[in-house]
């Protein structure tokens, strides 16, 4: 198989993206650039050139509606729920590509998935940051108590000779002990849902906390705006200057070379048939 170039990933992703833009205008569900695509957005009209996903969020209503009824001819969406038919230890969405590519190292879903974009849900928080900052310590403790279990996803075909595939059944065992990862993640995805969005001043997104603080005004996402992306018109929460300010700073600013690293490199891509 031939593994997806730079380029190939922001293609694709583009196409992912443009078929959930369509999908939310049509059924009026409110979303958001998020993070480096948002900053790729407005300081290079596009991707960050070294970056390698696509992330946008949602507020919790919004997220909610959007895993229920998404439907695409090209595209399948993947989340932790009942609902789904994957199984996966993820707090949030992707919507991802299976018919013409393949992802090797992404342990967090059962089945072998392709390409993806991520979809966030923002939930509310306290109006009282202190409270905020004590319960965020406990989501991220929790939440760091689920990733070493994503090893129950981590195939042991993949493993190169008997010995890495001996070593790899001795981790799961040790790892795998005790409460399981889906047990574990159905308690999280409950408890960072416990205040609902829009009944406080403020949101954060607990579905990924190992950003650190995430603690925005609530008015920041009141509706959204269109923003240029490689050509094309996407939505952005009508404060993203403020929200990319209280989380990265002057974001207008290139980072140092030896950060301009993708998101994504442990992850390998590739196409099915080629």
């Amino acid at each position: 198989m031939q593994e997806l170039t730079l380029k190939d990933i922001h293609n694709l992703s583009l196409e992912i993206l443009k078929d959930v833009h369509a999908f939310c205008e049509r059924e009026n569900i409110k979303y958001s650039l998020a993070y480096g695509t948002l900053i790729g957005a407005l300081r290079h009209k596009g991707f960050i050139p070294w970056d390698d996903d696509i992330d946008i969020c949602m507020p919790r209503p919004d997220y909610e509606k959007f895993i229920r009824t998404y439907k695409s001819d090209k595209f399948d969406i993947a989340y932790t729920g009942v609902e789904c038919k994957y199984d996966c230890l993820i707090a949030y969405a992707r919507v991802f590509d299976t018919k013409r590519t393949i992802a090797k190292n992404a342990h967090w879903i059962s089945e072998r998935t392709g390409l993806w974009i991520d979809v966030f849900p923002l939930d509310g928080v306290s109006n009282d940051q202190a409270a905020y900052e004590a319960e965020f310590k406990e989501i991220y403790n929790q939440w760091s108590s689920i990733i070493p279990k994503k090893i129950q996803f981590t195939r042991i075909m993949d493993q190169q000779g008997i010995v890495n595939k001996l070593k790899l059944i001795k981790k799961k065992i040790k790892t795998l002990n005790g409460l399981g990862g889906h047990k574990l993640q159905r308690v999280f995805n409950k408890r960072i849902q416990r205040i609902p969005y829009g009944s406080t001043q403020f949101w954060t997104n607990y579905a990924v906390v190992d950003g650190g603080f995430e603690y925005i005004p609530i008015e920041t996402f009141q509706n959204t705006v269109l923003v240029d992306f490689e050509g094309e018109k996407f939505r952005a929460m009508n404060g993203y200057d403020k929200m990319l300010r209280t989380f990265y700073g002057d974001y207008m600013q290139l980072p140092p070379e030896e950060k301009r690293i993708p998101h994504q490199s442990y992850i390998r891509f590739y196409w099915k048939n080629k």
